[in-house]
């Protein structure tokens, strides 16, 4: 009687989560269909900004997508660390390596926007730009937005907090020089339940727009060199907590890069185009679901070691590890079992962001 009691409990447990899944999965794809509002601010004009589009060709060498939620106090050393890079680099390599900072404020309740604008004025709108978000959505989400509004023809996502050094962009842009492939692999696997789309050959593709005319790759910074000292630091929970979501991290993904949150990643321009059009999830493990999606469409990943060191003022809990595998979850159960979310081809998503 107990042990019938105790499987009914189970269940339902069992089917109160399922259905939580459900919903966030719809959730979710409906507002993959209806983004909310993001704009281009210039400081000093109450005139509208025009946003530019991934899928034009690019006008810079490189951008820089910073997502900020709440950083006023972590921002400004980030930015002087990067800008003075690049200025560097600038002066080193001549007037053909341009570079834009794209600050994304992902409904800030502080004074990150000011702290921003700070920025715009001294540096020019051309250079340093601030995406404002309406309202919180979440770090995957101002990801995507601030790529979609990319002018590099290479675009690197860095943290606020500054936990990676900058000048490693040099070695994200030796792996991916080493991996970087001018066409697909393969075309992507459909979902079960789906209607098959298929990804443009380089032939293909030349009749969608300038971003289709570029190679593919995509380079991951990444601190698993640095797991055994982390190992020591951390509690015991919170190791126990880190190997199960790596676990789910693999039965999601794979195992081919053993750190997927270092937020410091480089992708081609075409690339970026692709996965962030795609992309779905708005919160922690948007970088999963992007290694999910290179690997389905043969998009080259490679996974480069990069120098960190721990910031103060992490917004990760225990609790955030609990939510990623929520997360985690629903991608699976979205791609693989519902079949709800379609991998589009980029002449599709190039026509619809027209």
């Amino acid at each position: 009687m107990l042990l019938y009691f105790l499987q009914l409990i189970g269940l339902l447990v069992a089917g109160y989560a399922l259905g939580k899944v459900i919903n966030l999965v719809t959730l979710i794809t409906k507002e993959f269909t209806e983004p909310i509002v993001c704009t281009l601010e210039d400081p000093d004009s109450t005139a509208p900004v025009p946003c530019p589009s991934i899928f034009d060709a690019p006008t810079k060498a490189l951008s820089c997508i910073v997502p900020a939620y709440n950083e006023e106090d972590r921002l400004s050393s980030t930015l002087d660390e990067a800008l003075a890079y690049l200025q560097r680099r600038r002066d080193r390599q001549g007037p053909q390596f341009t570079y834009e900072v794209i600050i994304v404020d992902d409904g800030s309740t502080d004074g990150t926007a000011r702290v921003a604008q700070g920025y715009v004025r001294r540096y020019g709108l051309d250079t340093v730009r601030l995406l404002r978000v309406s309202s919180n959505r979440g770090k995957g989400h101002a990801v995507k937005r601030g790529m979609l509004v990319s002018r590099g023809e290479y675009c690197l996502l860095m943290d606020a907090d500054g936990a990676t050094r900058f000048a490693d962009l040099e070695k994200l842009e030796a792996g991916l020089e080493r991996v970087m492939q001018p066409g697909f692999s393969r075309s992507p696997r459909p979902s079960p339940s789906a209607a098959p789309t298929t990804a443009t050959s380089p032939s293909s593709a030349s009749s969608g727009g300038p971003s289709q005319q570029g190679p593919l790759g995509v380079a991951y910074g990444s601190r698993a060199h640095l797991h055994k000292d982390a190992i020591v630091k951390r509690s015991r929970l919170r190791n126990f907590l880190t190997r199960g979501f790596h676990v789910l991290v693999y039965l999601v993904a794979g195992g081919r890069v053993r750190d997927t949150q270092c937020g410091f990643k480089l992708f081609t321009r075409r690339s970026a185009a692709i996965l962030f059009s795609n992309q779905r999830l708005q919160r922690w493990c948007f970088d999963v679901e992007l290694l999910y999606l290179a690997e389905q469409l043969g998009i080259p990943v490679t996974e480069v070691f990069v120098n960190w060191t721990e910031i103060p003022g992490s917004k990760i809990r225990f609790t955030s590890i609990i939510l990623m595998a929520l997360e985690l979850a629903v991608l699976k159960i979205a791609y693989q079992v519902m079949g709800s979310w379609a991998i589009h081809s980029e002449v599709m998503l190039a026509k619809k962001a027209t």
